[in-house]
């Protein structure tokens, strides 16, 4: 058996050529078409194997060149390939890298799963579910910044306005940054300018509230900075940011539920109450086929909730394992949360099954309860999904 271990790293990967037992040579090459050229002119020559660890956006060229010039290769998990390849004695460089890539897959080549990209709908969703929660992370960093110039400007805006994150909180604390911005005007002269400036969706009494609640704070608010500041300008561009951010989500979230309702888990995990469209959604893109899990636990494993279990003399410790994909599990701990709260209009096994730990004579601690609801959840989620079945109560075991 002839292999090509690749130690993959930005721009340019390590190779070694192992033909029999021996190492033949080894070579360089760059992330181009003459390197991957090659690349391709040694593994069709040799009738070689190809093998390299998943990098991140690093390995992505090189899976992309093996997939459309149909190089037989074998891309590695790098968790299961460094415990695969771990020894006593610790030898760490990009060529030796290389070489025992290509020998574990001469050695262990039963025993190793490799990873295949999933098909194109499943990698836009995975996509898009990424830049969602990029846009998520940075709209939540441009509102503390926001509530923090606002203690500068007009601190009483954080508590007229908590979250700061509808389009009515938005453009009230544009069109009043300062307390000097509401002194000499009327609550009706504010209601006008707030209301000609927002979407008429917006229930007039809570424009009233608000503004009621404004004009009251600056009169006794003292900022600490003159309404000429360039803080003022500051704080308003944050609200300027986060409107955008809000956009974006808005169109990814669109964009996402009309690309997985071409996919049939959509409506089949959609059915459990309280799953939520863009949740499942998102869970779609990070797990891609479900049907490739043949039981839950492949699925547990895959996002990490797993136990790690640790029994030795007297000491007995368990807890997830948290090495699989972490914005999947976070989704489905999201999904539990959503069920919870929409407990009171919906029949949901998962939610009677997290209050049964909470009871008892040893009542489970909530992180404990929801951990077990996820893995309740998997389960749900994958048999339903094998078997092509809508959900349904009173078939569940409770």
């Amino acid at each position: 058996m002839n292999v090509i271990g690749i130690d993959v790293a930005r721009g340019k990967s390590k190779c070694a050529l192992i033909i029999g037992d021996l190492v033949d040579k080894y070579f360089e090459i760059k992330h181009n078409r003459s390197g991957f050229s090659r690349l391709y002119n040694i593994a069709r020559e040799t009738k070689s194997l190809i093998v390299f660890e998943t990098t991140g956006v690093y390995s992505s060229q090189l899976t992309q060149f093996c997939i459309q010039e149909d190089l037989d290769f074998l891309e590695l998990n790098p968790l299961e390939a460094s415990i695969r390849m771990a020894g006593l004695r610790r030898d760490k460089t990009d060529r030796s890298d290389s070489e025992k890539l290509a020998f574990l897959a001469i050695n262990q080549h039963n025993l190793l799963v490799g990873r295949r990209p999933w098909d194109s709908s499943y990698e836009e969703l995975r996509m898009l579910g990424s830049r969602y929660f990029q846009v998520t992370k940075e709209s939540a960093r441009s509102i503390n910044h926001l509530h923090a110039a606002l203690e500068r400007v007009f601190p009483e805006l954080n508590d007229v306005f908590d979250l700061i994150k509808s389009t009515l909180d938005l453009r009230m604390i544009e069109l009043f940054t300062h307390p000097d911005f509401v002194m000499g005007q009327k609550i009706d002269d504010m209601v006008e300018k707030v209301w000609s400036s927002v979407n008429h969706k917006i229930h007039h009494d809570l424009v009233v509230q608000k503004c009621e609640e404004v004009w009251h704070a600056s009169r006794s608010s003292y900022p600490a900075v003159e309404s000429d500041s360039i803080l003022v300008e500051i704080t308003q561009s944050y609200c300027n940011e986060i409107r955008n951010f809000n956009a974006e989500k808005n169109s990814i979230k669109k964009k996402m539920i009309n690309l997985a309702r071409k996919e049939p888990e959509l409506k089949i995990i959609n059915s459990i109450p309280g799953a939520g469209e863009l949740s499942v959604a998102l869970l779609i893109g990070y797990v891609g086929d479900i049907r490739r899990f043949l039981t839950y636990k492949q699925m547990n494993a895959f996002v990490g909730i797993d136990l790690h279990r640790i029994q030795s003399g007297g000491l007995k410790n368990d807890h997830i394992n948290r090495r699989g994909q972490k914005n999947a599990r976070y989704i489905m701990f999201d999904m539990v949360r959503s069920m919870l709260r929409n407990q009171a209009t919906i029949d949901n096994h998962i939610v009677d099954y997290y209050y049964k730990l909470k009871k008892g004579p040893h009542p489970k601690s909530d992180m404990v309860a929801m951990i077990a609801c996820i893995n309740r959840l998997n389960r749900t989620i994958v048999n339903l999904v094998r078997t092509n079945q809508i959900y349904d109560y009173f078939k569940t075991a409770h």
